[in-house]
């Protein structure tokens, strides 16, 4: 593994010029490509009046240039969530100019020969990273990051996980190369595929992907690899493969955009050998705990889901029960409160207990969605679960919609319907009981891995 250099020295300092930095999925890239891509770019971007930059490239290692050569031209970088032309239009009017400047074109030179500038190192307080994620309206909601902020992060994660054996992983993390399931315009693909391998001199690969017979194949070009993934992808590979055939080519596996069920993590500690790595945290925070469910201290069974916080950060709770952050990721001197519900333990590790924005009143009853959908998800059958408030229309009241992921959807009867409700009865009120019911193949997340509530919704769209 080549020597950590901070993202703000990174030219500055720069590495041997045939250090393989990734591969496109046709070729290696080495340091003297991306730099003379970084050059090529950097010029381009000076060269313009425009100051804040849409970065809509969808492949990483081009992506991975043009973000530093725009920090490095002191341009804002703004990342929408992908590139469609819906997500383009609806940020009109928060940005000057789009990079790459036409981005239907796919040609992108094999080779380019520009001058490299004398590089000098950033200024990472004043230089500015704008991401966007889904508000709860549904229009992009714009959370900045300092580039201070995201080299910071990357430190943490180096720190803790990067050089060899550590207390939490053994043999160090990164290994020698990184593959991906996970998008890299989002905070979690953004730290952990291009950020941190950037940072750290090792290669990352250039492809995302979509299913494990792809993984193998990208496995086959880089060897023993990290993979960074998502609750939602990693449930569902089981069904695709046998887990034990990419045992031999991780060495370790990430998650993070929501909690991993513990039927996921054991399905995958038997075919792996090993339970992913999960990361906490959340786009305006970054990353804040960790947590790996097969290794928790045999002698906390009453916590074994409990989080570890990274270093730095220390939490509280506050009267609600919400989390209270302060981290050297966020700004201002107050603390970060969280809409998670979380029980602190003794030594400052934490338990989950829900979203506090998603507690609902029924026929004057309170009901906590995520608890429903932990019961839901303990049933014979269901493989994951959702649950949702469908509103009142004209003539009727606002029910629960419960979406089931069903290993055999096909045996979604009336009497499997009335066994569900006999089960739920257990443990809530009657009148909170969900009265229309979907069964699916898969939850309908996105490609943050979370499930949009316009998703749920949209299931209950025709009556039954």
């Amino acid at each position: 593994m080549s020597a950590y250099i901070p993202l703000q020295a990174l030219l500055a300092q720069g590495r041997d010029p045939d250090a393989v930095v990734g591969h496109d999925g046709q070729r290696y890239w080495c340091w003297r490509d991306w730099q003379a891509h970084v050059a090529y770019w950097y010029a381009v971007y000076t060269q313009s009046p425009a100051q804040r930059w849409l970065l809509v490239e969808p492949r990483l290692l081009p992506f991975s240039a043009q973000f530093m050569a725009l920090l490095h031209a002191g341009k804002q970088v703004l990342i929408p969530p992908n590139a469609l032309p819906g997500t383009v239009q609806s940020l009109a009017g928060q940005f000057d100019a789009l990079s790459p400047l036409d981005p239907s074109a796919e040609a992108w030179a094999a080779d380019v020969h520009a001058p490299i500038p004398a590089w000098q190192p950033l200024g990472a307080e004043q230089l500015s990273v704008t991401l966007y994620t889904s508000g709860s309206t549904g229009s992009p909601k714009a959370i900045v990051k300092t580039l201070a902020q995201l080299s910071t992060e990357v430190g943490i994660f180096h720190a803790l996980w990067g050089d060899g054996p550590t207390d939490t992983l053994s043999g160090g993390l990164l290994g020698k190369s990184v593959v991906g399931t996970a998008p890299h315009q989002h905070l979690y693909g953004l730290s952990f595929r291009v950020l941190w391998p950037l940072a750290a001199g090792v290669p990352t690969d250039g492809v995302t992907c979509t299913d494990p017979q792809m993984l193998l194949q990208r496995l086959a070009v880089w060897g023993p690899s990290v993979l960074i993934s998502s609750p939602a992808q990693l449930s569902r590979w089981p069904d695709l493969m046998p887990i034990a055939a990419l045992q031999p080519l991780l060495t370790h596996v990430l998650s993070a955009g929501g909690a991993l069920p513990a039927s996921v993590a054991a399905t995958l500690a038997q075919g792996w050998g090993q339970a992913p790595l999960e990361v906490y945290g959340s786009s305006e925070t970054g990353a804040i705990a960790w947590r790996r469910q097969a290794l928790q201290d045999v002698n906390d069974a009453h916590h074994p889901q409990a989080w570890n916080p990274l270093p730095g950060m220390q939490v509280q709770v506050d009267a609600e029960g919400a989390l209270l952050l302060h981290s050297p990721l966020v700004e201002g001197p107050h603390p970060y409160r969280m809409d998670d519900a979380v029980e602190l333990l003794p030594d400052q590790r934490f338990v989950l207990k829900g979203r506090l924005d998603r507690t609902i009143k029924l026929e004057e009853k309170r009901l906590s969605l995520p608890d429903m959908e932990a019961k839901l998800a303990q049933y014979p059958g269901v493989r994951a679960a959702a649950v949702v408030l469908l509103p009142a229309t004209a003539g009727t009241r606002p029910v629960l919609g419960a979406v089931l992921q069903w290993e055999s959807p096909t045996l979604a009867t009336l009497v499997l319907r009335q066994a569900l409700r006999a089960y739920l009865d257990q443990y809530f009120d009657r009148v909170l009981l969900p009265r229309r019911w979907r069964f699916v193949d898969q939850l309908p997340y996105n490609e943050r891995g979370k499930i949009p509530p316009a998703a749920l919704l949209a299931l209950f769209d025709h009556e039954s």
